[in-house]
């Protein structure tokens, strides 16, 4: 155990002996010297599982239209105001208005969250046990979570190690620096964590803080106008430069510079409609793609935009165009799988910038035996994953998991299989092919409570390299489209590599339309910081030049 966490541990433990008398006295501490309205009262609630232990959790409080979300204690719940929630370590003491109110109680994607309505009597104290069950424990499978983009807590461990465990997000990589562009100086040396590396929460939730994002993007600029985003994890030291703006020295360079330092570390693209990102997929810098990122919120979906690429073809709309970037995020990494470039999804939640909790996109990885942070990274790395907002997702080829390579001597028929599991209501199962839809499945009439468990099946011939995926589709609150998706399984017919024309040529138009950008006059401080990168940006457009080559030569397209 942790001496980060022990302290909480003891705490609980004590909870679990003596219950809510313990907790009635310390309740009348709260209340004597809390302040509101004499017509209130007051709501204790502890949470355990269906064992009696008491465990963290998320929640807050209904009443009318209004959210509660900051206990009056005790002082380690942590409210977080962008999301109007708080977490706990499993008990909380709530300032409500008489009446009736509802509480709101979950914890992750795994366990069904819990709704109950109270009545809070003036001046008097409800105290309540509340029990979540799990519906899915994905773990037994060898399966663990991380959320791969984490602004929150990052400075303060026992927060993080809260939000671990009331989220039940297993592996919070937090980024120890957050490099903008405009700094004065990009630092050498991570900031001072107080311990390792790594922190062990307990033996399946860990914290990792040798891991940094590349962040450069402005609400104000235009199509393609802007570098983007870069995650890099498992760095054994921070990335640099001597020389550096909001646009140079471009992403690519920086994350090859990480590879070369740190061989195992792990790069992840943020979304694959950043600007630059089509520079980095081709030359093999991005291990991931978050096809479930920060702009999918509990009730609402964000805009896309803010330099983003535009339009690159006839059936592409404007990144604000509702559903419009859940598409091209899809469809660029597609484009970029159909190059042969192989890249398994991930996901993230951009949790103390956007309005969503940890872990409400995330990206799970298989493992192995005992959960570690370095095998879980070398999971993520090697493409043993699925992104999900929701739904559980797992897929087999020819009973090979997602990451895997098949090598077919000849053209035959693949046996594509995916294991559905929900507690949300699905529209439709989909499998892909070399980014084509080649079976659907319509899920909307299957009742998602109690949890349902489905697969999907499909024989289908193979005539060329390519690889398979599959997705499930549902309808946010606010009717936009979420997914689970996994990574694909790649097929290699007679030796022959992985090539599309089509798909080809629409990153060399992504990349001219780069080195256009980069002629802009005052783009770069100096002339030798343009011929830099728009030498990165050459050698990228070469390395599709390649491919549409390949795509004739071998396949005839």
């Amino acid at each position: 155990m942790n001496l980060l966490t022990s302290v909480a541990t003891s705490v609980t433990r004590l909870f679990d002996r003596v219950g809510l008398h313990l907790v009635a006295a310390i309740v009348a501490l709260f209340v004597s010297g809390s302040t509101g309205s004499a017509a209130d009262g007051w709501l204790r609630v502890m949470i355990k599982d269906d064992r009696g232990k008491t465990i963290p959790a998320r929640a807050w409080v209904d009443v009318g239209k209004s959210r509660l979300f900051e206990p009056v204690g005790p002082a380690t719940c942590t409210p977080y105001n962008r999301d109007r929630s708080f977490s706990c370590d499993g008990w909380f003491v709530m300032r409500i208005p008489a009446g009736e109110a509802t509480l709101h109680v979950e914890r992750g994607k795994e366990w069904l969250p819990l709704d109950k309505v109270v009545s809070i009597d003036q001046g008097r104290t409800n105290s309540i046990a509340v029990t979540l069950k799990r519906w899915v424990n994905l773990a037994d499978e060898g399966w663990y979570s991380a959320d791969m983009h984490v602004h929150f807590g990052h400075d303060n461990p026992r927060v993080m190690s809260q939000l671990a465990l009331a989220d039940d997000v297993n592996i919070v990589p937090a980024f120890s620096l957050w490099l903008r562009g405009r700094e004065k100086q990009w630092q050498k040396d991570w900031p001072p964590w107080g311990t390792d590396e790594t922190i062990a929460v307990d033996n399946t939730h860990f914290l990792t803080r040798a891991n940094l994002e590349i962040e450069r993007i402005g609400r104000s600029a235009g199509p393609g106008g802007e570098v983007g985003a870069t995650f890099i994890y498992q760095l054994g030291k921070p990335v640099s430069a001597d020389r550096f703006d909001t646009r140079f020295p471009t992403d690519t360079t920086l994350a090859l510079a990480a590879k070369q330092a740190s061989t195992t570390c792990v790069i992840d693209t943020d979304k694959p409609s950043w600007a630059e990102t089509v520079i980095g997929a081709a030359l093999g810098v991005y291990d991931t793609a978050q096809v479930c990122h920060n702009h999918y919120h509990r009730d609402r979906t964000m805009p896309g935009g803010w330099g983003m690429i535009g339009e690159l073809n006839a059936t592409e709309k404007d990144l604000n165009v509702p559903d419009e970037l859940f598409r091209r995020t899809n469809a660029q990494y597609y484009r970029w799988l159909n190059c042969g470039i192989r890249m398994g999804v991930s996901g993230g939640s951009a949790m103390g910038v956007m309005a969503v909790p940890l872990g409400y996109n995330r990206v799970y990885a298989k493992v192995e035996g005992e959960l570690t942070p370095v095998k879980f990274w070398a999971a993520v790395k090697a493409g043993r994953t699925f992104a999900t907002s929701g739904p559980m997702l797992t897929m087999t080829v020819n009973g090979h998991e997602a990451g895997s390579v098949i090598e077919s001597s000849k053209a035959g028929s693949i046996q594509v299989r995916a294991q559905i599991r929900s507690i949300d209501q699905l529209s439709a199962v989909e499998i892909i092919q070399n980014g084509t839809v080649v079976f659907r499945d319509d899920l909307s009439r299957r009742v998602p409570r109690p949890p349902f468990a489905y697969q999907a099946s499909l024989e289908i011939a193979v005539t060329r390299s390519g690889w398979f995926a599959a997705r499930v589709l549902y309808r946010a609150p606010d009717g936009r489209l979420r997914q689970a998706h996994t990574s694909p399984v790649y097929v290699i017919a007679n030796g022959k590599p992985i090539a599309s024309k089509a798909d080809a040529q629409y990153n060399i138009r992504w990349v001219d339309r780069l080195l256009a950008i980069s002629d802009m006059p005052d783009r770069y401080r100096s002339g030798e910081d343009r011929l830099q990168v728009q030498k990165v940006y050459r050698q990228a457009r070469a390395v599709y030049e390649n491919v549409s080559r390949m795509a004739v030569e071998v396949w005839g397209d």
